[in-house]
C-alpha cells in the first residue's frame, strides 16, 4: 500500500508546480506591470530549447551514438556534459528569443515575467504532470488493479520501478519535489535577468555568465544521480541556498534596469 502521507505530499508538490507560476505572474503583473506576452515567450523558450532541441541531442548522445554513450558512463564526463548542455541550450535560447521577440521589453519586470514563464513550464512538465501520474499509479496500487497494467515485458520494465518507488520512498521526500520547484523558479528568474541585461546592455559576456551559473545550479542534481551525494535532502539544501543567492540578485538587479 502507498501511504496516505505519500499521496498527500505528491499532490502538494503537484499543486506547487501548477499554482506557483500562475500566482507569481498575477502578482508581478499587478505590482510591476509585467507582460503576459513575455511570460508566454519564456514558457515557449523552455519548451523549444530544453524539451525539443536539448532533448533531441540527449537522445543521440546518450542512446544512439555508441561512442558517446560509452563515454557518458564515466561520472565526470556525464556531469560535465549534463550541466553544460542545460546551460548552453536554455541560456542561448533565452538570448535568441529575447533578441528576436523582446526588442521593446528590456525592463526589470520583463525579466521577472520571462523567468516565471520559463521556470513555470519547467515546473509543470517536470513535477506537475508527473505528480498526476504518480497519484493515479498510487490509487491503482492501493486498489489492487496495478497488476492489470503489466500486460507485457515493456510495461513491466517501465512501471515496476515506479511501483517500487511509490511503496518504499519515505513520504517526506515527495514534498521535496515541490520545494525544489520553488528554488528552480527563483533561479530561472535570476538567470533570465542576467541574460536580459546582456541583451539590454549589449554585453554578451553576461550570456557566458548565465551559462556557467546554470551549469553550477545543475551540479547537485548530477552528483545525486551518480550517487556521489547520497541524500536527496542534501541536494535540496544546496539548491535552496543557490536560490537564496538568486533572490538576492533579483532584488539588486532592479537598479541595473532603471
Amino acid at each position: 500500500m502507498v501511504s496516505q502521507g505519500a499521496v498527500v505530499f505528491i499532490a502538494v508538490s503537484g499543486a506547487i508546480a501548477f499554482l506557483l507560476p500562475i500566482g507569481l505572474i498575477i502578482w508581478f503583473k499587478r505590482k510591476y506591470g509585467a507582460s503576459l506576452k513575455v511570460f508566454f515567450i519564456g514558457a515557449l523558450t523552455f519548451f523549444v530549447f530544453a524539451q525539443l532541441l536539448e532533448g533531441g541531442v540527449h537522445v543521440y548522445v546518450l542512446q544512439v551514438n555508441e561512442m558517446t554513450k560509452e563515454a557518458m558512463r564515466n561520472p565526470l564526463w556525464y556531469g560535465i556534459y549534463g550541466c553544460l548542455m542545460a546551460g548552453i541550450f536554455e541560456e542561448c535560447g533565452r538570448y535568441i528569443m529575447m533578441k528576436l521577440f523582446l526588442k521593446r521589453h528590456h525592463a526589470w519586470p520583463d525579466g521577472l515575467a520571462f523567468g516565471t514563464g520559463h521556470g513555470g513550464l519547467e515546473a509543470i512538465m517536470i513535477t506537475g504532470l508527473s505528480s498526476i501520474s504518480l497519484i493515479v499509479y498510487a490509487f491503482t496500487i492501493n486498489s489492487g488493479t496495478f497488476e492489470q497494467l503489466l500486460i507485457n515485458d515493456d510495461m513491466k520494465q517501465a512501471l515496476l520501478p515506479i511501483q517500487e518507488q511509490l511503496l518504499h520512498t519515505p513520504s517526506y521526500e515527495w514534498l521535496l519535489g515541490g520545494i525544489e520547484r520553488i528554488s528552480a523558479i527563483a533561479v530561472q528568474i535570476g538567470l533570465s535577468l542576467v541574460v536580459l541585461y546582456a541583451v539590454k546592455s549589449r554585453r554578451p559576456l553576461f550570456l557566458l555568465y548565465s551559462i556557467l551559473l546554470h551549469a553550477l545550479f545543475n551540479v547537485p542534481a548530477v552528483l545525486y544521480q551518480k550517487r556521489i551525494i547520497e541524500y536527496v535532502a542534501a541536494v535540496e539544501i544546496i539548491v535552496a541556498l543557490l536560490a537564496a543567492v538568486s533572490v538576492y540578485w533579483i532584488i539588486k538587479a532592479k537598479r541595473l534596469f532603471q
